[in-house]
């Protein structure tokens, strides 16, 4: 006689399977997670390292994210740096990116490196996101991510610091949301 799971422990334990491989303290996310592979590989940046990786499937479209949320009280007022090494391999686009989100889930900075994406097949390099920390901010959300249905991303050696005043920002406050209305007569 065959046992059945419940219901609720069939799939807690279908959904660890299929993210398994996800480092601690991260998690999958994007418009299209399920379709992206996310995981930990013995690394090749330096001797004994070990990378986390986003690739692409097939029918992939949208994005998939590897990321975190912590909370932003620690670094209210600061001026923060979200650095690391990344690494891509046919990929269409990808990127490391950081969210500041405000008291009423607005979004109130963000990077996405939108203007300067990783394309094709690039080496190992240092990048980094540079954000200032508004007193409305509630959480700050950061990661890495890859776009579109081929290629593959690896990043190893995240951090996230405290910089001072000088290090240029890389990303914008209040983003997304023009200050007034555009093009309402559809003119343009």
């Amino acid at each position: 006689m065959i046992k059945r799971l419940p219901f609720a422990l069939a799939a807690f334990l279908l959904i660890g399977q299929l993210h398994a491989a996800t480092p601690t303290g991260w998690f999958v996310a994007g418009t299209a997670r399920e379709s992206y592979d996310v995981g930990t590989q013995a690394g090749d940046r330096r001797p004994g390292d070990r990378n986390a990786f986003i690739r692409a499937k097939p029918e992939s479209s949208g994005f998939g994210t590897l990321m975190q949320t912590i909370r932003a009280d620690t670094y209210i007022g600061k001026r923060l740096r979200l650095s690391g090494f990344m690494r891509t391999k046919d990929a269409i686009s990808a990127a490391m990116w950081m969210r500041i989100d405000g008291s009423n889930k607005e979004v109130v900075g963000f990077d996405n490196m939108s203007s300067r994406p990783l394309r094709g097949n690039t080496e190992w390099r240092r990048y980094e996101i540079v954000l200032d920390i508004p007193d409305n901010a509630k959480a700050i959300a950061f990661g890495f991510l890859l776009e579109g249905n081929k290629g593959e991303v690896l990043a190893d050696d995240f951090k996230l610091d405290v910089v001072s005043k000088d290090v240029p920002l890389t990303g914008t406050a209040n983003p997304l949301l023009p200050a007034t209305p555009v093009n309402m007569d559809f003119a343009r």
